[in-house]
């Protein structure tokens, strides 16, 4: 069966490969045209484009020819030749594709959110960049913190993760960049694998900027919509097959413009295939997925791994963590930190016993990953609730926290409420569902059918600001919960829309 979901996964890269190979550049098939896609730029003019501090297209510095756009070789240096151009319009909600090469040595970028006003002085037009570079020739690479101006980076403020299934980069071809903007939510792509996301207008984001170069810029990257640029940075760069899809607030979900997400945490699905969970995400429009190891083993090869990936990918979601593992032993504990990492997460919800704590500590150093303690409420022992959580993780180290799940808080007599506003700084993920009462009797069904105050539980997360995701665990009529799910994704929405202000 692995081999199977391998060559299919493969079959698919191939039909997906040849149908864009049969597609001209600079032209959109009918599929795409029906989904809402158009041309930024029509592969023959300079329709569309100006330069970032100028109004008209520049005068040099810039080639079209053969259906490519060329950013013509000069000294090396920002914007002192043509200069960068800019989309003669704005945008705010958007996905953006463009197929770009670099030569030996070359930089360049890919910028959204551009604000020409910012900067009417030398150097580039500010604005979030998508950075194109050549990491093994050109000495920014090696500037920065810790990769944060290497390919694919948000240059400046957030390194690329290339450890992902997949990843791989072309020094000799085109490659593709694809940037999704929903709401406050963006994330960076390169080639299909996503490298980058990040979410606006928080702390945290705010704090990397605050440390970065752009620290002077009045609310850098915060702006509700802006221009898209190419950059000139003096190195010969070529695009072509610029191409983008606006989303109207009709295709975004209610969470656009938070700062969590909605997912779905996979024993949702324990008695169901990968097709079917899959389907079901799809059809309730989530895209996160915690992946629990009936879906996908602990002792998967790489190549089921990316077989698996594949098939996320394909239904538009991504594993955004791995687990509840449960891990008695230092051995487990070992398998489980291997697992997650050529899975391609940083995050793993677990239930270590409690004196495996110091270990799990070490390697969560060692891997430089996120831990949440899964608690379980009055049923056993171990982890009850968020207050022996935080109890026996307040002292280490600081990326070691809890899976707030709202229902076992409220089953052990806690508010979950209360709780995600007192323990904030250490939920990494969230389990959310509802109950019936507020003691070991009460049982799960779904959201807004029990006692949780879930309007006050949201209120919380915005309150906190709280960046991770929040999944679903339905429990109830577990051998056909798809009505069950419906409803609970969709009044956990009807809420976050509700309860905007």
């Amino acid at each position: 069966m692995n081999k199977n979901i391998f060559i299919a996964a493969l079959s698919l890269f191939i039909a997906l490969s040849t149908q864009q190979a049969m597609c001209q550049d600079n032209t959109l098939s009918e599929q795409e045209r029906a989904d809402g896609w158009k041309l930024l730029w029509d592969g023959k003019t300079t329709e569309g484009w100006r330069g970032a501090k100028i109004n008209a297209f520049p005068a040099k510095g810039w080639a079209i020819a053969n259906g490519v756009l060329r950013v013509l070789p000069s000294s090396g240096q920002e914007s002192t030749n043509g200069g960068d151009i800019i989309t003669t319009r704005t945008y705010r909600n958007f996905i953006l594709k463009v197929d770009f090469k670099i030569t030996k040595g070359a930089n360049s970028g890919i910028k959204y959110f551009v604000d020409p006003e910012l900067n009417k002085g030398a150097g580039s037009a500010i604005g979030c960049e998508f950075q194109l570079l050549d990491d093994n020739n050109h000495p920014d690479a090696q500037l920065g913190v810790k990769g944060n101006r290497t390919l694919g980076a948000l240059y400046d403020l957030i390194s690329p993760d290339r450890t992902a299934p997949g990843y791989h980069f072309d020094e000799t071809a085109f490659n593709t960049a694809t940037i999704i903007v929903e709401g406050n939510r963006v994330q960076h792509y390169l080639n299909g694998v996503k490298v980058v996301e990040y979410v606006r207008n928080t702390q945290e984001f705010n704090a990397l900027v605050a440390y970065s170069k752009y620290a002077d810029w009045p609310r850098f990257g915060n702006a509700t919509e802006g221009h898209i640029l190419l950059q000139d940075h003096g190195d010969e760069v070529f695009y072509k097959n610029i191409k983008i899809k606006e989303l109207n607030r009709e295709q975004l979900p209610p969470e656009t413009g938070e700062t969590f997400k909605i997912g779905m945490a996979g024993y949702t699905f324990v008695k169901f295939g990968l097709d079917k969970t899959l389907e079901t995400l799809q059809k309730t429009h989530v895209h996160y997925l915690c992946i629990k190891d009936f879906h996908l083993p602990l002792n998967s090869t790489d190549a089921e791994i990316a077989a698996f990936h594949a098939q996320l990918a394909a239904k538009g979601v991504t594993g955004y963590a791995v687990g509840p593992i449960y891990m008695k032993t230092e051995q487990e504990v070992d398998r489980a930190f291997d697992y997650a990492q050529r899975v391609g997460v940083k995050l793993i919800v677990g239930v270590p016993n409690v004196e495996l704590l110091p270990y799990v500590d070490k390697k969560v150093k060692e891997y430089d990953f996120h831990y949440a303690i899964h608690l379980h409420g009055p049923d056993i022992a171990l982890y009850p609730d968020a207050e022996d959580v935080w109890k026996h993780v307040k002292d280490l180290d600081p990326r070691i926290g809890m899976c707030l799940d709202i229902g076992h808080d409220t089953r052990n007599g806690k508010d979950p409420a209360a709780d995600m506003k007192r323990y904030h700084s250490r939920v990494f993920d969230i389990h959310i569902k509802d109950v019936t009462g507020n003691t070991k009797a009460g049982y799960s069904v779904e959201i807004g059918r029990g006692v949780i105050d879930i309007p006050a539980f949201v209120r919380a997360l915005r309150e906190v600001r709280y960046t991770g995701v929040c999944s679903l665990e339905h429990e109830k009529d577990m051998s056909d919960p798809f009505i069950g799910i419906g409803e609970s994704i969709g009044y956990f929405r009807g809420v976050i829309e509700a309860t905007k202000e």
